[in-house]
């Protein structure tokens, strides 16, 4: 587009360029007129970025400009829509996303619904002709009802749902006819993540569960789970047969019934002869679950996840527990010594858990690569085998979270300094670490990587030399494979693996400052080329608040 000049400080656009971006465009943000997207394009620009003051008549008709123009452009290709609900839904054309599968809606705290409309929800029928023919005025959320029930009627391609991406105040949402959104996705609705919605669980039972694969719900304490009478948390989760992930807070031990091999025997001797097949067993499976995510009580967490590790150790990908102190230290460990886990790539444990978790079984975990670790919570009176993690050669991303002081008097900083596979570092969550601590722990792994590197290659080395002897008659062609893999092998020892350092903004300068001097000490003849080419290899970065413990 050919947009108005504003000023000498607006930068003109480039020319045309040879690569189609827009070609990969599969996911929108409706973002009236296109606020966020001026705001990073044109930042010079005054008085057209602020919701109190009277916007500028030409740059509203040019945002509403590209705005239609990129939806002519990209609708047919979106698959992922967001949609903020103060906007006027109505103007996203419907008939262009026949591909549409996802859909969020966010900004539920700004439909400001009166107690007239909530009245009027409760008598009405959830149909917007009858609503339409009684005079029933039109809201934000009937428009983004309108929206999923047009969208379903006519393509029938949505499949997933999310509602909001942030916490928000209860009393701000209109969460007795937020479910009215979910119901409206019909019974193809596979994926639906309602995280910072909490009210949700108050609704299990109108929610269609014959496709549902994800299920995200909230994982704080408040409000208490309520369902109807005779039903519980592991009741809903027996009622979805394609479910491969959820998240939930839950104060039951007994989440897992569903898919115990007991429970399906007695569903067997319980149905008639005409739910069966006779040749393939029951029509009612259960889909071994790939992700879990649940926080509670220490107790409950632990017998949990060690269950699903004995159902699930096939297929876990993720597990993710957080536990809060019932009131006095968990008898039985988070643990899982006889089991391989060969699919499990991602580890999250936070409180309780992650102080009596059982690091030897992290040996069965052949594939683990990022793992996170918030002590929070009471210490252990027994030290947990940390030194495990240098053991896993596969681990890429750590993450720690909790008090630094406490980490450092269990031996934290040594162990993490021995993690010579490690590629990135996260230490944002981690209270009253000072920039030289931050400082003395990167150091110090570049320091024992270097070591360790100088020993593996000694050690091939030595190995390929002895082989060399015994196959001295060997041919051209050998010879050239051997130098090929040596070259190989010098290059990966040339420098520390560790790439990545996430820490808190306030750190910066003294890290800096450590670094610099360090660079210099290095810089000069007598520095090691090992530690200087790892000093410019790796990065920083630097976050402003804590990120919240999860």
């Amino acid at each position: 587009m050919d947009l108005p000049r504003y000023g000498p400080e607006v930068t003109p656009l480039p020319s045309p360029s040879t690569i189609d971006y827009l070609a990969y465009y599969t996911d929108m943000f409706h973002d009236p007129m296109l606020h966020q997207t001026f705001m990073t394009l044109f930042p010079t620009i005054p008085n057209c970025y602020q919701t109190d003051v009277v916007w500028y008549r030409s740059m509203v008709e040019t945002r509403n400009r590209i705005e239609y123009a990129m939806m002519d452009r990209l609708l047919p290709q979106v698959n992922s829509l967001t949609v903020a609900m103060p906007i006027q839904v109505p103007r996203i054309r419907i008939g262009y996303m026949a591909n549409l599968r996802r859909l969020e809606v966010i900004g539920t705290d700004l439909c400001w619904l009166t107690e007239d409309d909530l009245q009027a929800a409760e008598v009405l029928p959830m149909n917007r002709m009858t609503r339409g023919s009684m005079g029933y005025r039109m809201t934000r959320l009937d428009r983004m009802l309108m929206f999923i029930w047009d969208h379903q009627r006519i393509f029938g391609t949505l499949r997933e749902l999310q509602i909001e991406n942030k916490p928000v105040v209860l009393d701000n949402q209109p969460s007795g006819r937020l479910i009215e959104l979910v119901e409206a996705m019909g019974e193809r609705l596979e994926v639906l993540e309602v995280r910072h919605w909490p009210d949700a669980i108050l609704f299990l039972d109108r929610i269609q569960t014959q496709h549902l694969q994800r299920l995200l719900l909230h994982l704080s304490k408040e409000p208490g789970p309520i369902f109807a009478s005779g039903a519980n948390m592991a009741t809903f989760l027996g009622q979805c047969p394609d479910l491969k992930e959820f998240s939930m807070y839950m104060d039951e031990r007994d989440l897992l019934a569903a898919w115990r091999p007991q429970y399906q025997k007695t569903l067997q001797q319980q149905s008639p002869a005409s739910d069966y097949d006779w040749h393939e067993g029951p029509i009612l499976t259960m889909s071994p679950i790939k992700r879990i995510s649940i926080a509670g009580l220490a107790p409950n967490v632990i017998a949990v996840i060690n269950e699903a590790v004995d159902l699930f150790a096939a297929s876990l990908e993720t597990i993710s527990a957080r536990s809060w102190f019932s009131g006095k230290p968990a008898t039985v460990p988070l643990a899982w010594p006889s089991r391989t886990l060969d699919r499990l790539t991602e580890l999250d444990l936070e409180g309780e858990v992650a102080w009596t978790f059982d690091y030897g079984s992290l040996m069965n975990c052949h594939r683990l690569c990022r793992m996170r670790l918030g002590f929070t919570g009471p210490k252990p009176k027994r030290q947990p085998a940390i030194h495990y993690l240098t053991r896993l050669t596969t681990l890429q991303d750590l993450e720690l979270v909790g008090n630094w002081q406490t980490l450092a008097i269990q031996g934290w900083p040594k162990v993490v300094a021995e993690m010579y596979h490690l590629e990135r570092l996260e230490l944002i969550g981690c209270e009253g670490i000072s920039s030289d601590q931050l400082f003395v722990v990167v150091r110090d792994i570049i320091d024992q990587s270097h070591s360790w590197r100088l020993r593996e290659q000694g050690n091939g080395r030595s190995s390929r030399r002895h082989g060399t002897e015994q196959d001295s008659q060997s041919s051209q062609s050998t010879s050239t494979t051997i130098t090929t893999t040596m070259a190989v092998q010098d290059l990966f020892y040339r420098t520390c693996r560790l790439r990545w350092v996430i820490a808190n903004r306030r750190l910066e300068d003294g890290l800096y400052r450590h670094w610099s001097d360090l660079k210099q000490v290095h810089g000069g003849p007598n520095g090691t080329p090992y530690i200087r080419a790892s000093l410019d290899r790796i990065r920083f970065s630097w976050v402003t608040t804590a990120r919240p413990s999860r």
